[in-house]
């Protein structure tokens, strides 16, 4: 495994930057926009499991964001850990890396409206602690990625929302309170028949 500086390229993509890397989609995520510095050719799937599945199959790379939470409504239905277990025969990680994401803000519908005016908040599952400092009291509303959060916030399905600047620029809201946390990376490549962890069966415990 390669630990890399923060904000640098691991080794496996310096010696294979041609390869394409598959990871969350649609463009705009933080997850397109790391690939993209990195790789030439970049794949977008609905989910980092998605994505996962992809590599595997294509015997490429997935590059996935250590701090992915998916959920509906109140539960909990992935984590970067269970993809992680769950592809071990599969997957093998070949870099570790810390980088910023694009700047991230809340943003509302209405330049007019104070906080105190938001009653709802379009957000992804892994940028809750945002919501819970921001606007601690309203009701939360779960977006696969933030750019699908932003554009709930644009079309009225909710007051507010946490996503990138550009992309919420684009879609014609208000920036409230802008911020620029890091993230931390794995790159995994499809494991070849020899590098699998085959469980060890204990007859006597």
């Amino acid at each position: 495994m390669i630990n890399v500086s923060y904000h640098s390229a691991p080794a496996a993509v310096i010696t294979a930057p041609h390869q394409t890397v598959y990871t969350l989609g649609p463009a705009g995520t933080d997850a397109h926009a790391e690939a993209t510095r990195l790789f030439d050719s970049v794949a977008v799937a609905p989910t980092f499991e998605e994505a996962v599945c992809m590599a595997y199959d294509a015997r490429s790379y997935a590059l996935v964001a250590t701090g992915f939470v998916e959920r509906t409504g109140a539960e909990v239905t992935d984590l970067w850990v269970n993809l992680h277990f769950r592809n071990l025969n599969r997957m093998k990680v070949v870099g570790v890396w810390e980088s910023p994401t694009k700047p991230m803000c809340l943003a509302t519908r209405s330049a007019a409206a104070g906080l105190d005016d938001v009653r709802s908040v379009a957000l992804h599952p892994a940028t809750e602690v945002f919501a819970d400092q921001f606007v601690p009291h309203v009701e939360r509303r779960y977006a696969d990625a933030k750019p699908t959060a932003v554009r709930m916030a644009a079309e009225g399905l909710a007051d507010a929302c946490i996503g990138s600047v550009d992309i919420v620029r684009e879609n014609g809201l208000s920036v409230r309170v802008e911020f620029q946390p890091s993230m931390v990376w794995c790159l995994y490549q499809a494991c070849t028949e020899g590098e699998f962890i085959l469980p060890r069966i204990v007859t006597n415990p």
